[in-house]
């Protein structure tokens, strides 16, 4: 079926905010059109390369390359090569049955943000437990993630294993077809990670393959699997009402959440760029954006702010560290063509871990001007590296950060500009979030999959539903992040 747009207001904010961001995302996507009329003739360019098969190619046109969106950037599989095992990681598997996290989009993009980074974490810990075995898909079969004598060649599916796809499955349906069948011939099991629906709830904000990829997997992959745990209570509700607005009815498989880690095992060391040193430790105090840089972020909403705080004499820097992203080109136009860019200004499109550590470290405050999010992983970053934090007043960055962030009004520079003029006056405190390793996060993922009792009930009593922390022992995090 075709999927309608669809704005979860009640999840995002209470009064009226769906409406708001629609207004919000369409004018952005009108704008780029008028701004862009070979927009037009890409996204043709897209669908007749899915109809011909081309869908493994890099979907853009020729002299593109900026505007290309990374998700709809669509590669065959590499030459197999597996990563070699941390020493830490190097564990026998001994639990049955056998969970096979897959990878295929981590390991064929090579990315470490976002969710390749929730991804490589638990996949880590898994193969480190025993608990379960990392594997990508190479020509149609699986092939394990890591270097293991236990594996020389193919990984067979054997009868109960549980295929968790915990990555950015919606890239290569496809290729996951195949797969799913065996598990379930095998009497085996699929469980679909959720990160968030937002290209199905407000496809102006995203290239339209991405939606349509998005609307394939959900009714090939998410509506036959046998249980969905997503990355937060938000995005997992939101799934729930999508269905249900679109008339499918209380989902028939259990829909759940677990708590991501806060420490970040597999993040690369190096030293700072010479561009990230000036601005660290310049003296001037900053404001920090982190996120690629597309339509749902509000990147605009924050310039708006600061120009406020600049015609009123406040001198302040803000940087952002993001790829370019879809969607965005009058934005990009804006930033390189400010007064004030690579002064008070600046872009760090390539950023390294070193670069966002020194960033993070040192910043006056994280600012997330995001109208939504699946999750929201830089308010753990910040919270791990002692930063603070003024973000939207949407349900999920107050599920992650709780009372400890400082909230603005969805879309309202005015607002932001406000608690941006408070911080610089007094410096806020880092969000406080109850310490979570990633260790413990894939031990709650492991132990909710296996049990698979993850189900949100329909009607929560007095509208508070139980933290999954609390169902295998895990200690709920407190004032902080609430499961």
């Amino acid at each position: 079926m075709a999927w309608r747009g669809f704005s979860v207001r009640d999840q995002l904010i209470s009064d009226g905010g769906g409406r708001e961001i629609s207004a919000y995302l369409d004018a952005l996507a009108r704008r780029e059109l008028s701004d862009d009329p070979c927009l037009r003739l890409r996204e043709l360019y897209w669908t007749l390369s899915r109809l011909f098969g081309h869908a493994r190619r890099a979907l853009v046109l020729p002299g593109s390359s900026a505007e290309a969106p990374p998700a709809v950037v669509i590669r065959g599989p590499p030459s197999w090569r597996p990563a070699e095992t941390p020493l830490s990681a190097r564990a026998p598997r001994r639990v049955r049955p056998r969970l096979l996290i897959d990878m295929t989009s981590t390991l064929r993009c090579g990315k470490n943000t976002g969710i390749q980074r929730v991804v490589r974490e638990i996949a880590f810990h898994g193969r480190a437990m025993g608990e379960g075995v990392p594997v990508a898909i190479h020509d149609g079969e699986l092939l394990p993630y890591y270097r293991d004598p236990a594996f020389p060649g193919p990984v067979s599916i054997e009868p109960g294993d549980i295929f968790l796809m915990l990555d950015a499955t919606w890239n290569h349906v496809a290729e996951y077809l195949p797969i799913i069948e065996a598990v379930k011939a095998r009497g085996g099991a699929t469980i679909v990670g959720l990160h968030d629906i937002l290209p199905l709830a407000y496809p102006a904000a995203f290239p339209p393959p991405v939606v349509r990829c998005m609307g394939e997997w959900m009714e090939k992959v998410v509506l036959t699997s046998d249980g969905v745990i997503a990355v937060s209570r938000a995005a997992a509700q939101s799934l729930r009402d999508f269905l249900v607005a679109q008339g499918r009815g209380e989902p028939q498989f259990p829909i759940g959440w677990w708590r991501l880690g806060d420490d970040f095992s597999c993040v690369a060391g190096g030293e700072p760029s010479p561009l990230a040193r000036s601005i660290a430790e310049g003296g001037r105090p900053y404001f920090l954006g982190v996120g690629t840089v597309e339509p749902r972020k509000g990147y605009p909403v924050v310039i708006d702010a600061l120009e406020k705080l600049w015609a009123e004499g406040v001198d302040a820097t803000y940087v952002i560290v993001g790829s370019a992203g879809w969607g965005m080109r009058q934005f990009a136009r804006r930033m390189e063509g400010h007064h004030a860019f690579n002064r008070r200004l600046f872009w760090l499109k390539n950023a390294s871990d070193a670069d966002l550590t020194l960033l993070y470290r040192n910043a006056h405050a994280l600012v997330l001007a995001s109208v939504a999010e699946g999750f929201g992983l830089p308010i753990v970053e910040a919270a791990h590296h002692g930063a603070p934090v003024i973000a939207t007043d949407i349900p999920v960055f107050r599920e992650v950060a709780g009372e400890s962030a400082r909230y603005f009004r969805l879309l309202d520079c005015d607002s932001l500009a406000e608690k941006m003029r408070a911080a610089l006056i007094e410096k806020p405190r880092p969000p406080v979030l109850a310490p979570v390793s990633w260790r413990e996060s894939a031990i709650q993922l492991f132990s909710l999959v296996r049990g698979r009792n993850f189900g949100m009930p329909s009607s929560p009593p007095g509208g508070k539903t139980a933290s999954p922390f609390e169902a295998i022992g895990l200690r709920a995090p407190q004032g902080g992040a609430r499961g």
